[in-house]
């Protein structure tokens, strides 16, 4: 597990107190995706990819740089849901199927009718899936461990300096005086 320690923060809140608060959020939220980034693109750096040769490749159950392209930073559901903001690095799972329901009503009997409007792009045989790696992070028994998103967490010394360079700017874009319209 990697620990990381910020100092600053109530200095930061001041500096923030006197803007908007959709533009706050707007201007935390960018920063700290922009900080993510570095972390994304040092974990994308360290995926293995399968060989063009391999047998999964040559059947169509696998497609080289899968768990690569599915690296992303997402904004955190959970941190917006106790009112705050945060970003998250981590391998975005296929998409699952699609469905829409459509009620009608019959002689005052409600009927839901339940269609399938896109299938899943998830399971063993899907070369979009990349389910497959957190072998690759942890390793199996067969197998050594690679640990990319670990190495890509190394780097959030790196993050911060990206985040506290692009949070400050934006500060200062948001505090600037507005000039005076003609």
């Amino acid at each position: 597990m990697i620990k990381a320690t910020v100092t600053g923060i109530p200095d930061l809140r001041a500096a923030l107190a006197g803007i908007v608060p959709k533009l706050r959020v707007r201007a935390l939220r960018n920063a700290l995706a922009a900080g993510a980034r570095v972390v994304q693109k040092a974990a994308r750096g360290d995926v293995p990819t399968i060989s063009t040769t391999s047998l999964a490749v040559r059947k169509g159950y696998r497609k080289p740089g899968t768990v690569r392209q599915a690296i992303s930073v997402r904004t955190s559901k959970a941190a917006r849901a106790a009112g705050n903001v945060g970003v998250f690095v981590n391998v975005r799972p296929a998409k699952g199927a699609r469905y829409r329901t459509r009620t009608t009503n019959v002689i005052g009997i409600k009927i839901r009718n339940r269609t399938l409007t896109r299938a899943s792009q998830r399971g063993a045989k899907s070369p979009n899936d990349p389910f497959y790696w957190r072998f690759l992070e942890f390793g199996t028994k067969r197998s050594r461990k690679y640990e990319f998103l670990q190495r890509g967490a190394e780097q959030l010394g790196a993050a911060r300096d990206v985040f506290i360079a692009k949070i400050t700017a934006s500060i200062e874009k948001l505090n600037r005086p507005k000039a005076p319209a003609p």
